[in-house]
């Protein structure tokens, strides 16, 4: 496999993770499935389209729960992640507007994300108040593993899927200084 930019941006993103630069890796990791979601929707008309796809199609597995139990918690849908993006890369804002997300169980209240290289999930919460009507949503994000997912998701998807890559139609030149 050729040394692609695309991989050399997940190289980069993991480099990140290991000098415990999490919020430079987040936002470059939150990047993957935009790159991967034009490599597999190219025809797509909307970006959100093609983002929340891919991420839903090859990263929902990770975040939604597969219990009966788990049918009111809130997950790290492609429509959450698509959010995350979009307030840190326009406002700087490392949280989510709840009021964009469509999707009723992922209307998170409380949002919080975990720097640190533990490997434990992320956490899920729902409190009930009168009548078992939900009052609060809450959902902590391991940055770090979120990020080694995505790396590790997307050197998979494009080892699969190198000849849907071919919108990389420049090169960079790496000089020593």
């Amino acid at each position: 496999m050729e040394n692609h930019i695309f991989l050399k941006m997940i190289d980069e993103i993991e480099a990140c993770l290991e000098h415990e630069l999490y919020m430079s890796a987040l936002m470059l990791a939150l990047t993957i499935p935009d790159i991967c979601g034009k490599a597999e929707y190219p025809h797509a008309k909307y970006i959100v389209a093609r983002y929340t796809g891919w991420y839903n199609q090859y990263m929902e597995q990770y975040h939604k729960g597969a219990s009966a139990y788990d049918v009111d918690l809130p997950y790290l849908s492609g429509e959450v992640v698509y959010n995350l993006r979009n307030s840190i890369f326009h406002s700087g804002n490392p949280n989510i507007d709840c009021t964009k997300v469509q999707q009723e169980e992922c209307k998170i209240d409380q949002f919080e994300l975990h720097f640190g290289k533990s490997l434990l999930g992320d956490t899920s919460a729902v409190s009930y108040g009168a009548g078992m009507k939900i009052v609060e949503r809450r959902y902590e994000v391991n940055v770090y593993l979120l990020c080694s997912r995505l790396c590790s998701k997307a050197r998979e998807y494009y080892a699969d899927n190198t000849e849907k890559f071919d919108f990389f139609n420049y090169s960079i030149q790496y000089y020593d200084a």
